[in-house]
């Protein structure tokens, strides 16, 4: 996919620009020192090739400085493949109309022949200019140390490096032209932009950092101990959490509660083993002391077929309002299961967790019954008690409750229930369901 890209940054343009300029002065007054012509006179050809060559090794130092901290050095790393076919392509194919043999894409901004060519320049002739040039500038004859017969050898070497760097430029002025236009190449190095091959998987990856990085939802990431190895900025204020380091390292049992460990730690034992979930009710302790409840998500991450580190992803339930967009998907496609009730105790809702937790088909066969039909008739006390409670405006928590299923068995679950509000009047009550005798089996 070709796409028109931001691949040159604003200090390699200008460092490209300011470089070729230097070089090309350096090689101007250069050559007048060596009387091949007169321009300046040799006096002043002799201080500005000297002041250039001090700005020449300022933009080196930057240059290298640039690289580094944007990783950009890894462009230049040497590979074999397809050089064949790069260097056919320039000698034969590319007068015969032929494709290019690679494609430049943002994180592969030169083909094989030109990573070795620029990393030659970098590594050889560019430091021989340097050394040989500040040899000419600093030495004292016949008071140097180093003093020897002469400095023929090293401006014969000097004047070497100089005509590999102009051949250097014809060359690479030639290949700009040779884009699907003359002038493509020099217009993206001037503002940046080029129309290049977008490898779809690295941009991918680049866009599913950013949308991790800014999702409202909380991220986390932790290894085989659970001990967490990053959490997104969505997490730490979920979590009450000023800093990240104040989590980095440490074990994910210091943001439970000693109940809620308990529900959570087997599935972690689970995903390490490979398996999935989403849509896990549970609560968290935050760093200032307070609590709250959020839906869970917990992940297994592979290295080869190895579970390596587990993720997912936290979506706080505390302020459902705000949730509104998104939650009812989430309730929906949930694996814990959701009830809904309305303030005498009648199914108003369910989702397909439930109706597969109570061993219901449909959900028209179970809305519009009274809950207590959904649970063993010795508890039923015990519901409108909760009942009561809730529509008082309490909220309940991790209760552990039993079942009763449409084949009449019973089983054993962890069950929370909130108010449900219509403006400022309690309307009905719901929650999430978690199955305790599948995870006691566990």
């Amino acid at each position: 996919m070709k796409k028109s890209t931001y691949i040159y940054r604003s200090f390699e343009r200008f460092w490209h620009w300011s470089q070729a300029l230097v070089i090309f002065f350096l090689a101007l007054t250069g050559f007048e020192i060596h009387c091949a012509y007169e321009i300046f006179g040799f006096k002043n050809a002799v201080e500005w090739h000297n002041a250039a060559g001090w700005a020449f090794l300022v933009l080196i130092i930057f240059a290298i400085f640039w690289h580094f901290v944007t990783g950009e050095w890894k462009q230049y790393i040497p590979t074999t493949k397809l050089i064949g076919a790069q260097i056919n392509y320039y000698i034969v194919g590319i007068f015969k109309g032929a494709p290019h043999p690679t494609h430049k894409t943002i994180y592969n901004k030169f083909n094989p022949l030109q990573r070795l060519i620029y990393l030659g320049l970098k590594i050889l002739v560019i430091p021989v200019q340097v050394f040989t040039g500040f040899a000419f500038l600093y030495y004292i004859y016949p008071d140097s140390f180093w003093h020897t017969e002469g400095l023929e050898y090293t401006a014969l070497l000097h004047t070497f490096g100089a005509f590999v760097l102009i051949a250097f430029v014809i060359a690479h002025v030639y290949l700009t032209t040779t884009g699907h236009k003359p002038t493509e190449s020099i217009i993206a190095m001037l503002t940046g932009w080029e129309i290049v091959d977008v490898d779809e998987d690295e941009v991918r990856k680049e866009h599913m950092i950013k949308a991790v990085e800014n999702s409202v939802a909380g991220y986390y990431r932790i290894d085989k101990n659970g001990n967490y190895i990053d959490v997104n900025q969505a997490w730490l204020d979920m979590y009450k959490c000023s800093n990240r380091t104040k989590i980095i390292g440490k074990n994910y049992s210091i943001t439970r509660d000693e109940k809620d460990l308990e529900l959570v730690k087997p599935y972690v034992d689970r995903v390490l083993q490979g398996e999935s979930f989403s849509g896990i009710v549970t609560n968290r302790k935050c760093f200032d002391g307070g609590a709250g409840q959020h839906i869970l998500s917990v992940n297994p991450i592979y290295d080869g077929e190895k579970v390596v580190e587990i993720e997912g992803f936290v979506i706080d339930i505390n302020n459902m309002e705000q949730e509104s967009d998104y939650l009812p998907y989430i309730i929906k496609n949930s694996n814990a299961a959701y009830y809904r009730l309305d303030k005498e105790g009648y199914v108003v809702d369910v989702n397909d967790a439930w109706l597969k937790l109570y061993k219901w088909d449909l959900k028209s066969e179970v809305i519009g019954k009274h809950f207590s039909q959904f649970r063993p008739s010795d508890s039923a006390k015990d519901f409108s008690s909760l009942l009561e409670e809730v529509i008082s405006g309490e909220t309940i928590s991790s209760i552990k409750t039993d079942r009763l299923c449409s084949d009449n068995s019973i089983g054993q679950q962890i069950l929370s229930a909130n108010p449900t509000y219509k403006g400022s009047r309690i309307n009905g009550m719901e929650g999430f369901i978690l199955d305790l005798t599948q995870l006691e089996e566990s």
